[in-house]
């Protein structure tokens, strides 16, 4: 059988599994109408389902490049987001309630742009993106996807922040290579050309406060269940943790809650501290503290465990070093350390639901902070670059998780005997 009789044969068969999963348990099959659900409704514990959906996507996505072939694949869409950030910088997805129509007149008294503007935007986004649906002329309705952005503001801010910020960064981020090759410094990126600064992200953004505030709604969603780093960890051996760069405490008050024995300590920059502080229950005052700490400073808590999520994904190498190296002082032998991170998958796992979102996301934090995500094996090359006393224990991804639990530990002298080589 060639392949695309074996692609077409898999998808035939996946999605008759989906459609039966779906019929048997008096479930809506996917649409992108206005009312669909906005998840399809596969439950965490349908494990063969979630890989039959991927199998099917992952099929279809091969397929459509064999039928369009080598040389059409190379064409590029250069108009292909142009729509979108129009309707999303003149709200036109809010312009009229979900459930209800209107017209291109309608939506350009509402934009200010001409009713002809309006027509070619939303045309162009139908047939791209399925943003919006025109089943009579001139009438229009939204889609599954507009009936999100127009109801749902934390979505929405994700693809402004998406097409504003990243987008642009992206396309200079060839610029930043020639311009300064081999460079690991956070204000040497695309996103530094493209703002026209000889600054960094963070900086740019503190300068801004719609701006910043844009940011932070975007990373501080929710991306994946707290309860995977609270039930996959043995917390219970351990009678302290600081969380560095923890944020608003998420982390460490899910510990302190599960755990009534752990003292948690949250370490960030002022503000952040501050807000935090000001959000944590009463209850758990006496034994969640929130503490001003830049981790490029010496630490100055000695703890059984420091957390560290999605911080190291943020810097260079250079900077990652500068950062475990400035826990040294605080460190006790035994102490752990767990970094909380996407890892890019080996060449065996590039077929996996994983693969393309770490890969992305790895150029993303090149264009955007000269950072990276990194390799298992580049952890513990990583670690002994910053001390050849840390030594790494190992690494798991739980069920669902779209980060791996690596751990450390700060071994002295002659200790280092007791604990697996690595």
């Amino acid at each position: 059988m060639n392949r695309i009789s074996e692609l077409s044969a898999a998808i035939a068969k996946h999605t008759a599994t989906i459609d039966g999963y779906f019929t048997s348990n008096g479930l809506p099959t996917p649409s992108l109408e206005a009312d669909a659900l906005w998840n399809l409704p596969i439950p965490d514990g349908a494990t063969d389902i979630k890989q039959a959906r991927v199998a099917v996507i992952e099929a279809c996505s091969e397929l459509r490049d064999l039928m369009t072939g080598p040389k059409e694949l190379l064409k590029f869409e250069w108009t292909a987001y142009v729509s979108v950030k129009v309707i999303l910088r003149f709200r036109l997805d809010q312009s009229f309630p979900v459930g209800e129509s209107t017209t291109f007149e309608a939506m350009s008294q509402y934009s200010g742009l001409s009713a002809k503007q309006v027509r070619r935007f939303v045309k162009h986004a139908i047939l791209n993106h399925r943003l919006f649906q025109e089943k009579s002329p001139g009438v229009i309705t939204h889609s599954a996807l507009t009936a999100v952005l127009a109801s749902e503001e934390i979505a929405r801010n994700a693809f402004v922040v998406q097409l504003d910020e990243f987008w642009p960064a992206g396309i200079r981020v060839a610029d930043a290579l020639e311009k300064w090759p081999g460079s690991e410094e956070n204000n040497e990126t695309g996103f530094s050309l493209v703002n026209n600064s000889s600054k960094s992200l963070y900086d740019i953004l503190a300068a801004d406060p719609v701006r910043n505030a844009r940011f932070g709604m975007l990373f501080n969603r929710p991306d994946e269940p707290l309860d995977l780093i609270i039930e996959n960890y043995p917390w219970q051996d351990f009678n302290s943790v600081v969380d560095v760069g923890g944020s608003h405490g998420a982390v460490a008050i899910a510990i302190a809650e599960k755990f009534p024995h752990m003292k948690c300590i949250v370490q960030d920059l002022p503000e952040t501290v501050k807000e935090g502080a000001a959000r944590l229950p009463v209850k758990l005052e006496d034994r969640v503290e929130f503490m001003v700490q830049d981790f490029f400073t010496p630490q100055r808590i000695t703890a059984d465990v420091y957390y560290l999520r999605s911080i190291l994904h943020n810097w260079s190498d250079k900077y990652c070093i500068k950062i475990l190296q400035n826990l040294v002082p605080a460190l006790k032998n035994g102490s752990r350390i767990i970094i909380h991170e996407r890892v890019l998958p080996d060449v065996d796992q590039l077929a996996g639901v994983d693969a393309k979102p770490a890969i992305n996301l790895d150029i993303g934090m090149l264009q955007l902070l000269n950072a990276q995500q990194r390799e298992m094996h580049e952890w513990p090359a990583l670690l002994q670059r910053a001390d050849h006393r840390f030594q790494f224990l190992g690494a798991k991804k739980p069920d669902g998780a779209i980060r791996w639990i690596c751990e450390a530990v700060w071994i002295e002298g002659d200790e280092r005997r007791g604990f697996p080589a690595q």
